[in-house]
């Protein structure tokens, strides 16, 4: 067995949150053996089809994705930004295909005909980031992940889907969102670990989603969004005060007094 399996393997782990000693134990062997598999990279198949087995997963599902992990962030031209920007529907069709959306599943989602559908992916590849096939099949000429410039032309749509979305979550929390708000006064050391381990919670997620995509049928998979933001907080910018009314009124009524006749 070669390398690329056995990465495709680590991929899987990371994803599901399986430790070495997990896959050890649901094997029945030391936590020592397993380590040593995935340093050489090199098994038996009856003892490949037993990791896949321990990790809940299927072989050809694994020998499916060797090639396919996530790779490093891609970013769109400059130019093509602009010009996204100036056409909000055609940006989010664009999004929605880089997070692995098929045109149907997108035409689903959004109640568009299939005129409609073929005419975007004709504007998108127009602007060189997509290649047409046959019917409403599109390929993606920029590699996913994509790393937008967010203090760019684009920027006041990502706010707005932002906050239309914490909007909807804050809307849906009976239901099927979760949203999370609060403020806490902490050491700058906490707030770099608690930075540090939220990443460390997206990239699984990222990693989940990428091996869901990869092995379940279309129409199984559910889109979701996740929004994050941490930091030193301005509140005097996001939450303004100002002077209580009445002490306002004082200080203009002294102001007033305090000009020359």
């Amino acid at each position: 067995m070669n390398g690329p399996i056995f990465e495709a393997l680590k991929r899987t782990l990371k994803a599901k949150g399986l430790t070495y000693r997990t896959l050890a134990e649901r094997m029945g062997v030391s936590e020592p053996t397993v380590k040593r598999i995935f340093h050489e990279k090199n098994c038996k198949l009856d003892r490949l089809v037993e990791i896949c087995a321990a990790a809940d997963v299927e072989l050809e599902n694994v020998l499916g994705a060797m090639n396919r992990g996530p790779g490093p962030a891609n970013r769109v031209p400059p130019e093509i930004e602009r010009r996204l920007a100036a056409r909000p529907a055609l940006l989010f069709v664009f999004v929605m295909l880089s997070e692995k959306f098929t045109p149907e599943g997108i035409m689903r989602s959004q109640g568009l005909s299939e005129a409609s559908m073929f005419l975007y992916l004709r504007d998108l590849e127009e602007l060189g980031l997509v290649a047409l096939g046959r019917g409403l099949s599109a390929r993606l000429l920029v590699d996913a992940p994509i790393q937008w410039d967010f203090e760019g032309p684009l920027k006041p749509h990502f706010e707005m889907t932002n906050k239309n979305f914490i909007g909807w979550a804050i809307g849906h929390m009976e239901q099927a969102a979760t949203f999370i708000s609060f403020s806490r006064r902490m050491r700058p050391e906490t707030a770099e670990m608690l930075r540090r381990e939220a990443d460390e919670l997206a990239e699984r997620a990222r990693l989940l989603a990428h091996h869901d995509q990869h092995t379940t049928p279309e129409d199984q998979l559910t889109g979701y969004k996740w929004t994050f933001a941490f930091g030193a907080t301005p509140f005097p910018a996001i939450m303004p005060i100002g002077p209580h009314p009445r002490d306002a009124g004082a200080r203009a009524a002294k102001d007033k007094r305090a000009l020359p006749a």
